[in-house]
């Protein structure tokens, strides 16, 4: 038994070695006209070299060429580093809008003078503080707008309550010009409308902090500034501005430039708004323009 499957293994070798020719003739013909002699072993030598030589392209094709992007899972690095570059915007946007609501918030609590302005050192101070209740502080000043609208609604008196606690302060006209649209309050028109004669310059009226510095589709850049007393001024319909939050100011500073509405207001003008302790004032009883 041993002997005959020996036997059988060396005739497989022998077979698998011998040689043999392949002859090509041509169809109907008897002339050879090409002998190839060859073995099993030679053929299937070929047959692994030809798949190793196949396999070795397609490794450097897929690996070494453009056509690598098209493996699943694959990630260039200049899309890798646009991955990136993106997350960090997404995550610096998402920063800035934060900082963005943390800023309206405070100037909220400073118009309804919850906040002094001794108490105050830099905007970022406040926005550290205002960073845990986010979340919590958004629901309360919707009701809040929702409760001081409705107020204001039925609030027209006088407001020359408070001239007297500010006849000792000493305005600066935020720009000279000529008067447009007054104090209107019940109309919703919580400021003047100046415009410009001659120098279209935007002045601070008062020493002060900047707390916003941002431009809007409604009202173009928009300056709000912080004062002592609890004063807050409002500049709108900037063409340009030349001032940060956090930036300090003096009396007369130049703040931007003041612009155009369109079609609606084709001279250069200014919105100019005067609040003390969350009141809207009217800024003709305090400033001569």
């Amino acid at each position: 038994m041993m002997g005959k499957r020996k036997k059988d293994i060396d005739g497989f070798w022998k077979q698998f070695f011998r040689r043999y020719d392949v002859v090509y003739t041509q169809r109907g013909g008897k002339d050879v006209e090409h002998r190839v002699s060859t073995s099993r072993f030679i053929i299937t030598l070929y047959t692994l070299a030809m798949v190793l030589v196949v396999a070795g392209i397609t490794v450097i094709l897929l690996f070494y060429s453009p056509l690598k992007q098209l493996m699943p899972g694959y990630v260039s690095p200049d899309v890798r580093r646009q991955i990136v570059e993106t997350s960090l915007r997404i995550d610096s946007l998402s920063d800035a809008v934060q900082r963005h609501r943390l800023y309206v918030m405070n100037i909220q609590d400073i118009l309804r003078g919850e906040v002094k302005m001794d108490s105050v050192n830099t905007i970022d101070s406040l926005t550290i503080l205002r960073s845990e209740d986010l979340m919590e502080r958004t629901e309360r000043e919707k009701e809040f707008a929702r409760k001081y609208e409705e107020a204001e609604k039925y609030n027209l008196v006088s407001h020359t309550i408070h001239k007297s606690e500010m006849e000792e302060l000493h305005f600066y006209p935020p720009m000279r010009g000529m008067l447009t649209t007054s104090f209107t309050p019940e109309e919703g028109h919580y400021g003047i409308d100046v415009v410009a004669t001659n120098d279209r310059n935007v002045c601070a009226v008062l020493d002060g902090t900047i707390l916003t510095s941002g431009y809007s589709a409604n009202n173009a850049y928009i300056i709000v500034v912080q004062h002592v007393g609890n004063l807050v001024t409002i500049y709108k319909h900037l063409t340009t501005t030349f001032k940060r939050e956090s930036d300090k100011v003096k009396a007369g500073e130049v703040l931007g430039i003041a612009g155009t509405q369109g079609e609606k207001m084709s001279q250069p003008f200014l919105h100019f708004e005067l609040w003390h302790k969350g009141t809207a004032l009217d800024p003709t009883q305090y400033i001569s323009f």
